[in-house]
């Protein structure tokens, strides 16, 4: 289970939901964010407030990453996603987009 957290872009819907464990804590808690593209289609972003406590490559290279693994697997899998021929050049660009502005406001949101 996750709560989720939404960061509104514009007044309309949330783009962009923080994800974090309900109950006890977990590694992946925060570190991830969960971006709405539209037509039912999400990708995961690190978020840019995680790294206050070393983020996910921090966590892959010196923490634990068994506790992480499902989180980066979501990571790359999105990635993955967007840089293949499932969706055209045009949709690809239009996702990236969509994808700078979240992490851009999660970013923002830290600072405030």
């Amino acid at each position: 289970m996750s709560d989720i957290v939404g960061i509104s872009v514009n007044s309309d819907q949330d783009v962009a939901m923080v994800t974090r464990n309900l109950g006890r804590k977990h590694p992946a808690d925060g570190m991830t964010c969960e971006v709405n593209l539209g037509g039912g289609a999400y990708s995961s972003i690190i978020n840019p407030q995680s790294f206050v406590n070393g983020g996910a490559e921090w966590h892959c290279r010196y923490g634990d990453v068994v506790g992480i693994r499902y989180t980066v697997a979501s990571l790359l899998d999105s990635y993955d996603y967007l840089l293949s021929d499932n969706i055209t050049m045009k949709e690809a660009t239009r996702r990236l987009r969509m994808l700078r502005v979240a992490r851009r406001t999660l970013a923002m949101a830290r600072t405030k």
